[in-house]
């Protein structure tokens, strides 16, 4: 379940290098900040207002406050989720001009190799994952919040 303090990155779960590194930051999340979903969940993918297509061109992270970040931004978030105090060290780098082609220039050659880099089994093979209630109300809360700033406050719409 997707707490409202933690970040949720969107990843490929038919993918083996995008499942190992799902399951290597789940491993290293030892402040419990980051919670990984599969791009191939309808449910998850409609509550993000996404396609399939925009979901597989690039990892996405989505925030507490409603940001998505995406490619080297989404990396920088998932980096800034590991840091002790959670500062935004790494998105802030990867906002300035130069960092920011030299980061989506980066996760654009790993994920054209990805296919050949070392990596674990695929986390989805035939049937298609499922995302748990309160983490789908807590990514439309955080969608809206986007929208509206006087969006319910997290927790206001768990069942």
């Amino acid at each position: 379940m997707l707490q409202p303090d933690q970040i949720l990155v969107i990843y490929d779960a038919e993918c083996g290098f995008c499942s190992s590194v799902a399951r290597w930051l789940g491993r290293l999340d030892w402040r419990d900040k980051i919670r990984c979903a599969p791009l191939q969940s309808d449910e998850l993918r409609d509550a993000l207002e996404m396609s399939l297509e925009r979901a597989k061109f690039a990892a996405h992270v989505l925030e507490p406050d409603g940001r998505m970040w995406m490619e080297g931004g989404a990396v920088a978030a998932c980096f800034d989720a590991l840091l002790p105090f959670g500062l935004p060290v790494f998105r802030i780098l990867s906002v300035v001009p130069g960092l920011h082609q030299l980061a989506n220039g980066f996760y654009h050659l790993i994920s054209r190799f990805r296919p050949k880099l070392p990596h674990g089994p695929a986390d989805v093979r035939r049937k298609a994952p499922v995302v748990d209630r309160q983490t789908l109300a807590e990514v439309r809360r955080r969608r809206l919040a986007t929208r509206m700033p006087s969006a319910p406050p997290s927790g206001a719409w768990v069942h």
